[in-house]
């Protein structure tokens, strides 16, 4: 391996180098769409109202507009009917001691400062007065300008997930286009001659589906190859192919220290530069992140529950804030509770356990998962996060504890 490859690096540097990367990648991944083609897509902008909404006062029903004062004093009497007043028209202001028709979003009159419903009300010849039992106040069934936003607010968020309730008030505020992140290429590959239909103890390829599973999304399209060979010639190929149609890669097998472990050498041929090789946590150890151009890549181990633990604690962070949904690389917020089983942590690795939840009313009780190890998939299915346990540190059972939730991007 050459001098200048960098050595293991603890859990929490590790994420702080792929934090670090992240500013360099965002800006150049922007376009704009109208608002219904953006639906699925990150917004790249804070939308701020241009104009208030509503834009004028309104009424919020059908019925008649008033000066309450007047129809108070006319009592059973009522007020004459004069003009009617539609959505779409300016009306013109309401003469002293009249009422007028009103449609549900219609301007107000100037001079009205009432509505009541046409069902609430007592036709009495050409006049309208309250039905029996029926009172007014002043701003009753009248919608305020700027009532529900006024020019000038933040409406949403740069990070926001634009989906079918944002259309309408993009819409409103007379938004023909918004500034979205394009959808991220995420290629995944795995190699490893077991993978060949004609290997002598041929193995069913798991983890580019798996990855799939976990990693796609509305703001992630996903490709998946296998280079069953464990030439590094047929690999260099399969990864340029990769790279070329990738933001990001994700390899799983081959990155070990056995004799057909190439995906480092390779990759370090074809020019890429390492973030961090290996990390001090179990298991995950030969995690190691890579860099061509500005393409990053995800070298995880071969096998399936390293690889997922690998993806959940390093991929899915990455991409979620590359994907423009977060500012930068966070884990999910623990899903706090009480451990229910004691372990103490390896002296020199940062230990990741896969547990299970239960509810006593409000409060989690973690149980750990039995594993056979970094190979086992079923254990994956009984676990529903995973909990980390510091370099040198011990759980005790009753201790106050986190479990990091199983999540996908599609989440």
């Amino acid at each position: 391996m050459p001098d200048d490859t960098p050595c293991m690096v603890a859990y929490d540097t590790a994420q702080a180098l792929l934090t670090a990367t992240l500013h360099d990648l965002l800006p150049e991944r922007v376009e704009s769409l109208a608002p219904l083609q953006a639906c699925g897509h990150v917004l790249a902008e804070g939308v701020q109202a241009r104009t208030p909404r509503p834009d004028a006062d309104i009424s919020a029903m059908d019925g008649y507009a008033f000066r309450v004062g007047e129809m108070e004093q006319a009592g059973a009497l009522g007020l004459p009917v004069q003009g009617y007043v539609a959505a779409g028209t300016r009306p013109e202001p309401l003469a002293p001691g009249v009422a007028c028709e009103i449609l549900t979003g219609a301007r107000i009159p100037q001079g009205a400062d009432a509505v009541v419903a046409r069902e609430r009300t007592a036709r009495v010849g050409d006049h309208i007065a309250l039905a029996e039992g029926v009172g007014a106040r002043t701003g009753m069934n009248i919608r305020w300008a700027g009532e529900e936003f006024a020019a000038g607010q933040c409406l949403l968020e740069p990070g926001t997930v634009l989906d079918w309730r944002h259309v309408p008030l993009l819409l409103d505020q007379g938004r023909t286009a918004v500034q979205v992140y394009s959808p991220l290429r995420v290629s995944v590959l795995a190699n490893g001659a077991e993978f060949a239909c004609q290997a002598e103890d041929g193995r069913t390829e798991l983890n580019t589906h798996m990855l799939e599973a976990m990693l796609r999304s509305a703001t992630v399209q996903i490709t998946r190859q296998t280079s069953a060979s464990d030439s590094a010639d047929e690999l260099e190929q399969a990864l340029r192919h990769c790279v070329e149609q990738a933001d990001v890669v994700v390899t799983t097998g081959g990155i070990s220290v056995g004799q057909t472990d190439h995906v480092l050498p390779v990759l370090q041929r074809m020019g890429a530069t390492c973030l961090f090789r290996r990390v001090s946590m179990r298991p995950g150890k030969p995690m190691t992140v890579m860099k061509l151009g500005r393409t990053v890549v995800f070298c995880l181990p071969g096998n399936p529950g390293a690889a997922a633990l690998c993806a959940q604690l390093f991929v899915v962070p990455f991409l979620v804030a590359l994907s423009g949904r977060a500012p930068a690389m966070q884990a999910s917020i623990p899903v706090m509770g009480i451990s229910q089983f004691a372990y103490r942590s390896l002296p020199d690795a940062t230990c990741f356990l896969p547990v299970s939840a239960e509810w006593d009313g409000e409060q989690a009780r973690f149980s750990l998962v039995p594993s056979v190890g970094a190979s086992d998939i079923q254990c994956l299915t009984r676990a529903g996060g995973i909990m980390r346990v510091d370099a040198g540190h011990a759980v005790q059972v009753g201790d106050r504890v986190g479990m990091l939730a199983f999540s996908g991007l599609g989440l």
